[in-house]
């Protein structure tokens, strides 16, 4: 829960640099429990906010340096310096030994900001994998402005807020605003391991570490496997030194992510760790079973919450509010209601499993995947010959179930990766003009979506398809989505946040795993499951992957008051002319059924954002529509 903001060379008008920086922080959505340190100055200003232990700012000379985040120095110089005189101290030292290769000496979550007066520079960049978030803007007038949020940024007095088409078709197309771009024209967020670096006007980006995969690993795989468990148990360690056990807790969804952390903590501890729960009276996303399965195998204090359609329509104004892009994500309602009752019992840092499935590849697509991937080793000749115009040109054969499957399976297997990952996704399976106005289509990238997957796709250091897929979703599913989901969530209950999976030790570690031992005879995550064969429960290893889903699909129709709230956001983001009214009104339903439930959260999350935006004092361009 902590931020930063600042700028350099940025015009602000007849406004003095103190009133700036304020309405800068004053932007955050949250109340902070803690202090605001700034410095302001004619061309310049930076500031953090947050917690005593998770910001820092220091004024050394010309170098203003800040930091937020909980960060680790390798050099014991550094960190030396870091413990004496705060880690924003440590961040100006390093640029002026290393300059932008400062990254080289830092590891845990971070996100930082240098302002180099004297030459008129600025240097900022996120941690590895972007558990701390960074957005920048560079004014028509010069300069560069910078914030933990959009909000923050555009809360800058040189800094426009457009809201372009291709940005909302972005949003609808992954449910997220995905990075670099923002939900504004004007502003790019920093991807995982990128900095930025300011110099005479002119903006330079660059990533300063890349997942270092291997591909093979001739170390025995029991080493590989208790290596693991060592940097796993390191990793919680590290997190809860020096603070009281009891004020720590664990979101627990009785899988294999969540049960691993709970026990670690469990065991690291020493006490009895408290692990918390989201139930449903929906058989087909309550957990609680699985979830008390681990409270039992390691003894944890376990609490169960179970969410209502009330507790979804009495939140959604509120994280609307907190996030300060669209955020389409409806595990976040769960996810806050967990951690909101684990603040309730006393739990100041919240353990959560993210970042297990990306690392260790455990999403069933992976799987996927690598059977259609099957098909580009059957010899060209016999695809282009025989198998494609059998299955595709005798007529009739549609009609019997086995060629009907195969045609389905042979259509993906043909399309490229990593488009073929969004085969199903619904924007690509419609006729978008039966879906989209004409003034949306007419501005639009339609293989936007596309292209930012596969610029991380092929940025990734390996030729692996697994490894590739696992880097985009560093990006796309953790980065850009699990991560905001969590910390916003955190955020607006009042808690912390650690993902031991994330550090940088098990990370580097899990990259030495080759494909081959990552996914074996077509099963996901089976080094992992064997590296933790021992300390599960059995009935968790064989548990169907899940997560904290919840049931809105069905919810509307079940109550009277989110189905109300849905059908007005519906209604309302008609007006707007970015999707056709005949579609929305499908989509609500006249008989209370509706139609393409999947999209609807994303909508009325898109609206309330609008209208959230709308009513405060920053006010939202949006490009004219096209008749």
């Amino acid at each position: 829960m902590s931020r930063i903001s600042g700028w350099i060379d940025s015009g602000i008008g007849a406004q003095s640099p103190d009133d700036v920086l304020s309405a800068m922080t004053d932007a955050f959505a949250f109340d902070l429990p803690a202090r605001r340190m700034a410095r302001a100055a004619g061309t310049q200003g930076l500031a953090v906010q947050g917690r005593d232990k998770e910001c820092d700012l220091c004024v050394n000379g010309s170098i203003w340096a800040a930091i937020v985040g909980r960060p680790r120095w390798l050099s014991a110089e550094l960190a030396a310096l870091a413990a004496g005189k705060g880690h924003a101290w440590a961040v100006g030292e390093a640029y002026l030994r290393h300059g932008e290769q400062l990254f080289a000496e830092l590891r845990g979550s971070f996100a930082l900001a240098v302002i180099d007066g004297a030459k008129r520079r600025a240097l900022l960049g996120v941690d590895r994998l972007g558990v701390e978030r960074l957005c920048y803007s560079q004014p028509k007038a010069g300069g560069v402005v910078f914030g933990s949020t959009t909000d923050m940024v555009r809360a800058h007095p040189a800094v426009a807020s457009t809201v372009p088409h291709q940005a909302v078709f972005d949003y609808l197309y992954f449910g997220i605003c995905p990075s670099p771009g923002t939900i504004y024209r004007e502003q790019f967020k920093l991807l995982p391991a990128q900095y930025v670096f300011f110099q005479e006007n002119t903006l330079r980006t660059g990533f300063y570490w890349h997942m270092p995969y291997r591909e093979s690993n001739d170390r025995a795989l029991d080493d590989l496997a208790e290596e693991l468990m060592g940097k796993l148990r390191g990793a919680v360690k590290r997190d809860i030194a020096g603070m009281d056990p009891s004020a720590a807790g664990a979101f627990l969804s009785g899988g294999l992510d969540s049960s691993t952390v709970a026990g670690l903590l469990s065991e690291q501890s020493g006490r009895r760790t408290k692990t918390f729960t989201i139930g449903f009276a929906h058989d087909k996303y309550d957990e609680i079973h699985y979830a008390e399965i681990a409270a039992r195998h390691f003894g944890t204090e376990q609490h169960n919450y179970y969410l209502t359609p009330s507790d979804v329509a009495g939140v959604l104004t509120e994280l609307s509010r907190a996030f300060d892009e669209p955020f389409g994500n409806s595990s976040v309602v769960p996810t806050f209601y967990c951690a909101k009752v684990a603040r309730e019992h006393g739990v100041d840092l919240m353990f959560a499993g993210d970042g297990g499935d990306e690392i260790f590849a455990g999403n069933s697509r992976y799987v996927d995947q690598q059977i259609f991937g099957l098909y580009e080793k059957v010899p060209a000749a016999l695809r282009r010959y025989l198998l494609e115009p059998v299955v595709f040109g005798l007529p009739g054969l549609g009609k019997v179930p086995v060629l009907r499957k195969s045609r389905g399976y042979i259509e993906k297997a043909r399309l490229p990766m990593p488009d073929r990952l969004d085969a199903y996704n619904f924007y690509r399976t419609v006729k978008l003009s039966d879906v989209l106005t004409a003034g949306m289509l007419h501005d639009l990238d339609t293989d936007g979506p596309g292209s930012n997957m596969r610029e991380a796709y092929e940025r990734t250091a390996s030729r692996s398809m697994l490894h590739r897929m696992l880097h985009l979703d560093l990006k796309i599913t953790l980065a850009d989505n699990d991560l905001r989901k969590v910390g916003v969530a955190c955020d607006l209950a009042g808690v912390q946040v650690s993902y031991p999976f994330l550090d940088d030790d098990v990370v580097e570690f899990s990259a030495q795993i080759p494909p081959s031992l990552l996914i074996r005879r077509f099963k996901r995550r089976w080094f992992f499951k064997y590296a933790v064969r021992d300390f599960l429960a059995a009935e968790t290893l064989a548990k169907r992957k899940h997560g904290f889903g919840m049931p809105f699909t069905e919810w509307p129709r079940e109550n009277p008051q989110l189905r109300e709230v849905a059908v007005d956001c519906i209604r309302g983001f008609a007006r707007r002319n970015y999707l056709r009214a005949d579609f929305l009104e499908r989509m609500i339903g006249a008989d209370g059924s509706g139609a393409y439930d999947g999209l609807v959260w994303d909508i009325v999350m898109l609206e309330l954002w609008f209208r959230e935006r709308e009513a405060s004092r920053q006010p939202l361009v949006r490009r004219k529509i096209v008749a």
